[in-house]
């Protein structure tokens, strides 16, 4: 099928402006319909070594949590004897890392979550499971992950981020990324070396940084009030929202992005929306955060390659909102 640049995107007339529901009025899929059969075989190319990096926090992790999150909790259940044991989880999934499912969040100026489901849908009396998460969990998530490691960029060119701070990463900073890491950030259709499907992955050094901290210093900055707009006291570093970065982010029709920080965007946002309601509601794009990019990082590194294999398991929860990441890179 034909994709549309951003540009040239003509929704329907009860449709929001940049809306790309492009596959249909029942489609729960989003861009993961990219990952066809041909590009996910394709992407085992990218395996030279075949060792296998998780991609996830303990469930535990980050603590406390973001957002006023729940924290995880534990319990080892005794099955009658000292012989046999269960645990019980209790857990949000969006308190460690994770995939924002398509309930997660809407475009905000129409109240639409991707592809016309509206909260009723998704909360009260009459919900259904339109877009939960079951629908990626059913299919899996697989393909050619791309990392761009704006830390280790950041490093050597002695640039200090504010990881506590919306502190943005510009398109420009991307672009030089990939430029050091020998990367042509265009789309292979232009010419550069990104592939429609791809997975994108942003290394802010977020955790890392993070992981430097007593639980205290945390603490003081993982529990400031939430409250959504640019007040917010919720503030991380992430990717910046403006026009460059929607068309990079729309055109290169990556299947799904992922980064190691809170809300992968820098948060609160700099301008009157937030790359989560372009993403997630308006193109269908499954979004990550709080992944664990340390270990990949050092190998892509160590390699000198920069594409890998990824795969993930989406829980299988009817009507979810979202999921813990379960995605484990292949080198």
């Amino acid at each position: 099928m034909e994709l549309p640049l951003r540009k040239d995107l003509r929704p329907k007339a009860d449709e929001p402006e940049d809306s790309a529901w492009i596959w249909g009025s029942d489609d729960e899929l989003g861009r993961l319909n990219l990952q066809t059969p041909e590009r996910v075989k394709k992407a085992l190319e990218t395996v030279t070594l075949g060792e296998t990096i998780p991609l996830g926090l303990p469930f535990d992790q980050p603590v406390p949590p973001c957002y006023g999150r729940a924290p995880f909790k534990h319990e080892i259940v005794p099955k009658g004897s000292s012989y046999a044991f269960d645990d019980s989880y209790e857990l949000n999934p969006q308190s460690t890392s994770q995939w924002d499912g398509f309930r997660h969040f809407a475009h905000v100026p129409s109240g639409y979550f991707y592809n016309k489901t509206t909260p009723e849908d998704i909360s009260g009396t009459n919900a259904s499971t339109k877009c939960g998460i079951q629908a990626w969990a059913t299919r899996g998530i697989a393909g050619r992950g791309l990392l761009l490691d704006y830390a280790r960029y950041a490093e050597a060119n002695n640039i200090k981020p504010e990881f506590y701070d919306n502190f943005p990463i510009s398109y420009s900073d991307l672009a030089n990324v990939a430029r050091m890491q020998g990367i042509d950030l265009r789309p292979a259709a232009q010419g550069g070396d990104v592939q429609v499907g791809d997975i994108l992955l942003v290394r802010s050094g977020f955790l890392k940084h993070s992981n430097s901290l007593t639980y205290e210093e945390k603490a003081a900055r993982h529990l400031r009030p939430h409250k959504f707009g640019p007040n917010d006291g919720q503030r991380f570093i992430g990717v910046e929202q403006s026009e460059e970065m929607l068309d990079f982010l729309h055109d290169s029709y990556f299947s799904a992005v992922a980064g190691d920080q809170p809300g992968f965007e820098s948060w609160p946002s700099h301008t009157d929306y937030y790359l989560h309601e372009k993403l997630l509601a308006l193109w269908g794009c499954p979004l990550g955060e709080l992944w664990d990019l340390e270990k990949l990082a050092e190998k892509c590194a160590e390699r000198k390659q920069w594409t890998f294999f990824l795969a993930s398991a989406p829980n299988h929860v009817k009507g979810g909102v979202a999921s813990t990441a379960n995605a484990l890179a292949i080198v």
